[in-house]
């Protein structure tokens, strides 16, 4: 490497030697390496350097992974990385305790999974199907093809051992589903595809304006489609979506974007060019600034990258005939009723429509969106009173509606949770979380999405049989630190999945089934928690 040293044999020996551990801070390993080699060019002992890159390993960990968590007093030191005797010093330095480095500590995780794999064995009496080291005596077979089933074209792995076949890298779980990992079924229905049914429940067909409207099933979609198939529905016009998110959307996603933004408005620019591809007359792309709020006195922002991506799209085209195309009204639902109908009254003077009609149409589409509303809200209810009545835990989904309910962004997690592991899953949308104040977590909670998170955490964590899991993705700006308050609400270790344009969910679904072993969700029961004491934090 730059420093001309071996890590093995050379990188503990010369950072224990040193006298005066330069400062590299906790950055990640991109910036490090440019640290390091500015010292390197100044001249800087090789020694002085090794030792601050151990201090380094130490400061990231714990400011980043354990971020002011209770420390206990008897500390193991596991992994690969505890080979370097220099980091275990570091880490006693700086926490001030004996580190103990346990023997085979570089396979500890293995032999965890080995007792995972025994107790399992031993509580549900089946027979062990390791075949032992060594593979030479395995008969297996590995073909890869593309799976034609739906428009992902995902590529498939099958493998077959001694005549049994399993399948690895569909997103959807339609056609290669997996063997269950669990005897336990869930007891709740599939809110998810429930809640996507709803969506697009009374969509509005060939009418009285002979106007097609596409509209692209991304961002903002997935929780205001009511009001805006009601409204065109009441113009008199038909509305077209776009294919659910896919590698083909993805792709094209990718090609127009001129930006380096997070995933899901990646897939907004491709699932514009669909519904280009569909020859619309139109296609809508509101610049949704705000939304409605319980209360008033704070803010309740959309994310900039969500209120900027029609500017976006329309900036990224060079058909001036696409451009005027493009219907984007800029709307601000916190305003109310009102303020709504004078921002839309552009769009129907476009399609030709009179005030009164637009008029109209706002005030039902504002009702059409009241009733989705409630609609989850009562099923949420049922949900948690079967559960309550069952004795059942579930996991809780939280997160912005896009990465909850697309499962062409979020790989159909929730759908394998069920099906994999016989997992009770509810969307926090049907959640009861009107009236739960954040501010003893955050006194300016201006994210709209942001404030809804939170109180299903605070909701979760009041609550005995829920587990939560954030779905979020990569660059997400707000939900960066927005987490960080999470964990202090739900009171609980909680799972975050990031999601990006990868379509493999192998890595995924291992952390998720990590989790699940770890609250007792994968043995019919589950770990119960003590409910928190809100009033005196």
């Amino acid at each position: 490497g730059k420093l001309g040293i071996s890590i093995k044999e050379d990188l503990a020996r010369l950072a224990l030697s040193s006298e005066a551990p330069i400062r590299l801070g906790e950055r990640c390993t991109v910036f490090m390496e440019k640290d390091v080699t500015a010292f390197m060019q100044q001249g800087r002992d090789v020694r002085d350097i090794t030792a601050g890159l151990a201090y380094a390993v130490v400061h990231n960990y714990l400011n980043r992974v354990v971020r002011g968590r209770a420390i206990g007093e008897r500390i193991y030191f596991q992994g690969g990385t505890a080979y370097n005797k220099a980091v275990a010093a570091a880490f006693a330095t700086v926490l001030g305790k004996e580190i103990i480095v346990p023997p085979h500590n570089g396979v500890i995780g293995a032999i965890g999974a080995a007792l995972l794999a025994r107790e399992k064995e031993q509580r549900e009496h089946y027979r062990s199907r390791f075949r032992g080291f060594d593979l030479s005596l395995v008969k297996f077979k590995i073909r890869q093809f593309i799976c034609k089933g739906c428009s992902n074209n995902c590529d498939i792995q099958e493998c077959t051992i001694d005549g049994e076949r399993t399948y690895w890298g569909d997103k959807c779980s339609d056609r290669y589903h997996k063997k269950a990992k669990s005897e336990q079924k869930p007891v709740l229905d599939d809110l998810f595809a429930q809640y996507n049914q709803w969506l697009v429940e009374d969509l509005a067909g060939p009418d009285g304006l002979g106007v097609k409207i596409g509209m692209p099933r991304t961002m903002t979609f997935y929780d205001r489609f009511p009001f805006w198939r009601t409204y065109f529905s009441q113009l008199g016009a038909e509305v077209v979506l776009s294919d659910v998110t896919n590698k083909s959307i993805a792709a094209q996603g990718r090609e127009l974007c001129i930006s380096e933004p997070c995933f899901p408005i990646v897939a907004g620019h491709g699932h514009y060019l669909d519904l280009v591809d569909k020859n619309v007359d139109f296609v809508f792309l509101p610049q949704i600034i705000n939304s409605e709020t319980e209360t008033p006195e704070k803010e309740s922002w959309v994310c900039p990258w969500g209120q900027t991506l029609p500017l976006m799209i329309r900036n990224g085209l060079r058909d001036e005939l696409q451009v005027q195309k493009l219907l984007m009204p800029v709307v601000h639902f916190r305003d109310g009723i009102g303020f709504v109908k004078k921002e839309m009254l552009s769009v129907a003077k476009r399609l030709g429509v009179s005030k009164k009609t637009n008029d109209r149409a706002v005030e039902m589409a504002f009702q059409a969106q009241a009733h989705f509303q409630r609609l989850l809200l009562n099923t949420g209810e049922k949900a948690l009173a079967d559960l309550a009545a069952s004795g059942r835990q579930a996991v809780v989904i939280v997160g912005r509606p896009y990465n909850i309910f697309d499962p062409g962004i979020n790989l159909s997690v929730p759908e394998k949770l069920r099906s994999n592991y016989g997992v009770d899953v509810l969307p926090m949308d049907f959640l009861p979380l009107n009236g739960i104040d954040v501010s003893g977590f955050h006194e300016n909670m201006f994210w709209n999405y942001g404030k809804k998170i939170m109180q299903a955490a605070i909701f979760v964590g009041r609550m005995k049989n829920l587990h939560l899991v954030y779905f979020t993705n990569f660059k997400c700006g707000p939900d960066s630190y927005i987490k960080h308050f999470v964990r202090d609400a739900v009171g609980a270790p909680y799972l975050t999945l990031q999601f990006d344009d990868h379509g493999n969910d192998a890595g995924i679904m291992t952390r998720c089934e990590a989790y699940l072993e770890s609250k007792g969700l994968l043995h019919g029961f589950g770990v119960r928690r003590p409910a928190i004491d809100f009033v005196s934090r």
